[in-house]
């Protein structure tokens, strides 16, 4: 790739960030601009994606191999498929039930028997286990065994309604609730984290694109946004005095 065209792209890459944290002031229409961009490139990237990943070598080559089993297993899910597409159509919507009815009944036969393997199966043998050995542990895991062990119980009880939630049970299930408020801070913290590492790498992008190596790409355009939005402001109040 050749220098210029390296420096372009840097100009579009820090553009089309700073437009898209233009928003953080107010809704604008380079904000727009970046974002019709994302969702075109984005559903243009799909599409291609399904023609040629799909489209060509699951459904056009096997009908052209001559082979009547392969024309069956093709014309078939190909058929169901295209029956989601009569949704848009009142007078014949009806099809696409079959489409949707085949997909929702595959889809929960391959994700019942993988959730139950992962999120059931594993996590009662997770919770189990250590105490197979117990006496061999550590004391921090010992102590780490005994806390996912009381933490599993409590949170189970804490969803199991057929027991009114009193006394001793009800000890049991608000000590659930402090698990579960364990987890969701833990889960919360760890989705920020990403999100702010994610925010890091674009920062960092745009440091590296304000450099004399780019033409200070970054710095030219926050220039260019921010006399925008000054004249944009005094326009705007320009045309609200001349009203008044």
């Amino acid at each position: 790739m050749s220098e210029g065209m390296i420096i372009f792209g840097a100009w579009i890459a820090a553009a089309l960030t700073l437009f898209l944290f233009s928003f953080l002031y107010k809704d604008n229409p380079f904000f727009k601009i970046a974002e019709h961009l994302f969702i075109g490139a984005g559903m243009g990237w799909y599409f291609q994606t399904i023609f040629y990943k799909i489209m060509i070598p699951k459904i056009w080559e096997p009908l052209h191999s001559g082979d009547p089993f392969k024309i069956f297993m093709v014309v078939i899910p190909a058929l169901l498929g295209l029956s989601l597409i009569t949704q848009f159509i009142p007078k014949i919507s009806w099809i696409s039930r079959y489409g949707f009815t085949f997909m929702m009944g595959y889809s929960a036969g391959m994700a019942i028997p993988v959730g139950l393997a992962t999120d059931f199966m594993n996590q009662i043998l997770g919770t189990i286990e250590p105490f197979a050995n117990f006496f061999a542990l550590s004391g921090w895991q010992m102590f780490n065994a005994l806390a996912i062990a009381i933490g599993t119980i409590c949170v189970l009880f804490y969803f199991f309604f057929s027991v009114e939630h009193k006394g001793a049970g009800k000890k049991v299930s608000n000590l659930g609730i402090y698990f579960l408020m364990i987890y969701f801070g833990a889960s919360f913290g760890n989705t920020v984290m990403a999100r702010f590492s994610l925010l890091y790498g674009r920062f960092d992008t745009l440091v590296n694109y304000s450099s004399a190596k780019y033409f200070y790409a970054t710095s030219w355009i926050l220039v260019g946004l921010t006399l925008y939005f000054v004249a944009e402001k005094l326009i705007t109040s320009a045309k609200r005095e001349t009203a008044e």
